[in-house]
């Protein structure tokens, strides 16, 4: 893949991010315009803290989608190409606000079981993206980027649409219960630790301390978008957003600095 089609994919993604942003923004109103309407009591404090962090992630996807992308936009590295894509995958996440408003007004689960498994799709999506980021962070290198771009998607498609939803109960965090949870825990957790691993093998090999804060703020994001995902509480969304912005800043950071010479 050149790298004008890269871009070309990276700017698709933010465009979409931002896509997904108006999407969610709309449906707040849409929110306003029903309770408004019905009279009824729509806005919780459960909500208002959803709001916050679906909010909170959708507008860092989208200033870092095309923030970062001006940032290393004369830079060839794969390793700044998945982390662009995982931030892009972050907006996966505005989706969560369709599906609190489809149990508002009594649309059929099914449908609000479809976005619950495209909105894991995003996650799955970014965990792949930052686990093909590390094996690109050390020397390795491979022409054929659309066929490991494939991959991830295919991957990332596959274990959302395999996911069991239980369309009976509606979590906090605005999806509807994703059943095997043993089954998502080991794929979670594998490919994070994988991940880490793979920045870290490449600290190592190089021996060089930037690589070292790479893998750092790598974990920094990986906790934060676990936080944000997975939690609904004040703590957890504060926690996580702060984690996620030093991570990316602090990736951006050394990252920039180790390519420099581009």
């Amino acid at each position: 893949m050149s790298l004008q089609l890269r871009k070309l994919f990276l700017t698709a993604g933010a465009v979409i991010s931002l896509a997904f942003f108006i999407l969610f923004c709309l449906t707040v109103i849409f929110l306003i315009q029903y309770a408004w309407s019905t009279d009824q009591e729509i806005f919780t404090a459960r909500l208002a803290v959803n709001l916050v962090d679906i909010g909170c992630v959708s507008v860092f996807s989208v200033a870092g989608g095309f923030g970062f992308r001006r940032l290393f936009r004369r830079t060839s590295a794969l390793e700044i190409f998945f982390f662009l894509a995982f931030i892009i995958s972050l907006s996966f996440d505005a989706l969560k606000i369709l599906a609190y408003y489809f149990t508002v007004i009594h649309v059929p689960a099914f449908y609000g079981a479809l976005i619950t498994r495209t909105v894991y799709f995003g996650f799955f999506l970014g965990l792949f993206f930052l686990f093909t980021g590390s094996l690109f962070s050390g020397e390795l290198t491979y022409q054929k980027l659309s066929t490991v771009l494939g991959l991830v998607l295919v991957f990332s498609l596959a274990l959302a649409y395999s996911l069991p939803v239980d369309e009976t109960v509606f979590l906090p965090n605005f999806l509807y219960r994703a059943g095997g949870g043993n089954y998502i825990l080991l794929v979670r957790f594998g490919l994070e630790i994988l991940t880490l691993l793979g920045f870290g093998r490449s600290a190592y090999l190089m021996g060089a301390a930037d690589q070292w804060f790479i893998c750092g703020a790598v974990a920094l994001l990986i906790i934060g978008r676990e936080l944000l995902f997975f939690l609904s509480a004040p703590l957890a969304v504060g926690a996580g957003t702060i984690l996620l912005i030093c991570g990316a800043l602090l990736f951006s950071k050394k990252v920039y600095a180790k390519h420099l010479w581009i």
